[in-house]
């Protein structure tokens, strides 16, 4: 792509900087696109580039660069528009930090998440910030989304539909394809699958100060505390058509260490049930929590430590009983 001579290269901020003139010219900006980097050379500036496509014009993009080793900053410098902000972080060793660096500077009344290496649909941020100014009551809106691979190749056109609890809970259309999910619906459902996908996610800023931004002391597991939390305080809009492309890539924090990413869901999962006074409620955060325990059990396992692996197990079942825990602490036992 061409850059014409009067496009200037994004400001490079460190961390703990201020700068006058960021503030300057966000000013009037309606979205605050946040996106948390960390060795993202490969894809980061499709991912840029697809929040600057955005039908809503009056944008400003905050790539905040988690102390990358490749050249993940240079490429960001190098795509030469000014509602493109750089950070440059030391590294945290997960995302929360990143984008609650750059949520702290937003300057927009609302602010949507984008993953450096996903893809972001012309229509969503437009559409987003019209549904939730038309729905105060609306903290966030959200939409479908499709997964695709490393190369871009779809391999899931709609993800909202392998939620089957999601198809259960109560909304109500609003026009142009836009549905009001209820607080209390919406609360319950998380309870069951977080359909929420994190690059699709348009909020308030304000509710952040109220309720706290991600926890950065868990690598995994933050999106789905944060929704928690929003789904004991507000409304949401969601569209049923797709708003972003989420890349499965094997670098993916999803695929990252077993045991740290079932323990950080087992924190997170005990926090939302201690918000729950309802029996059902923590029965099924308690069935979520097990599994985690067993997930570390099945870890421990293979990596030969039985006496931890039947502890795990025993937890598991202790937390909810279920005959397949007893059978893992069995094979723990005899393996």
């Amino acid at each position: 792509m061409n850059t014409p001579e009067n496009i200037r290269a994004p400001r490079a901020i460190d961390d703990g900087a201020t700068d006058q003139s960021v503030a300057e010219a966000a000013d009037g900006v309606r979205a605050s696109v946040v996106m948390a980097a960390y060795n993202a050379e490969k894809y980061v500036a499709q991912a840029v580039r697809s929040a600057l496509a955005s039908d809503l014009r009056d944008i400003e993009v905050i790539v905040v660069d988690d102390g990358s080793e490749d050249r993940t900053s240079h490429i960001v410098s190098d795509i030469g528009d000014p509602r493109v902000i750089l950070v440059r972080l030391q590294p945290s060793g997960g995302p929360s930090r990143p984008r609650n660096v750059g949520i702290a500077r937003a300057k927009a009344p609302y602010v949507a998440f984008l993953d450096s290496d996903d893809l972001i649909k012309p229509w969503k941020h437009s559409a987003a910030v019209t549904a939730l100014d038309r729905h105060p009551e609306a903290g966030f809106a959200f939409a479908d989304f499709e997964r695709i691979d490393a190369d871009g190749r779809v391999i899931t056109p709609s993800a909202l539909v392998g939620y089957p609890v999601f198809g259960t809970l109560t909304s109500a259309a609003v026009g142009d394809s836009w549905y009001l999910m209820p607080q209390a619906d919406l609360a319950r459902g998380l309870l069951y699958e977080n359909f929420i996908g994190t690059s699709g996610v348009v909020l308030r800023k304000h509710l952040l100060t109220e309720i706290g931004p991600f926890d950065d002391s868990i690598a995994y597991s933050e999106d789905r505390d944060l929704w928690f939390r929003l789904g004991h305080t507000c409304s949401a809009v969601y569209a049923n058509r797709i708003g972003h492309s989420y890349r499965i890539t094997p670098d993916s924090l999803t695929y990252g260490p077993a045991i740290r990413n079932a323990r950080h869901r087992i924190t997170v999962l005990r926090r939302e049930k201690n918000r729950w006074k309802d029996r059902s409620a923590h029965r099924q955060l308690n069935h979520l929590i097990a599994e985690n325990l067993a997930a570390i059990g099945y870890e421990q396992r293979l990596r030969h430590r039985r006496l931890g692996s039947i502890a795990m197990f025993a937890q598991a079942f202790a937390t909810s009983p279920e005959i397949r825990w007893l059978r893992g602490l069995l094979g723990s036992s005899v393996s």
